[in-house]
């Protein structure tokens, strides 16, 4: 089943290392926003897949 997900980085190069390794489309990314202190990212995934590399709360 696809469902909302999100995590939360760091930094910008950490985020986007989540992206690649995780193979996470486009169009599947729904936000990214950014705090004084982290990045968040609101996604669509298969609930079933565990992700690659984890953000900060992980």
């Amino acid at each position: 089943m696809i469902v909302l997900k999100s995590d939360y980085f760091s930094s910008h190069e950490r985020l986007t290392r989540f992206i690649n390794e995780n193979h996470i489309k486009r169009e599947d990314i729904l936000a990214i926003t950014q705090a004084p202190s982290f990045f968040t990212i609101f996604f669509y995934a298969d609930d079933a897949v565990e992700e690659v590399t984890h953000g900060l709360l992980s």
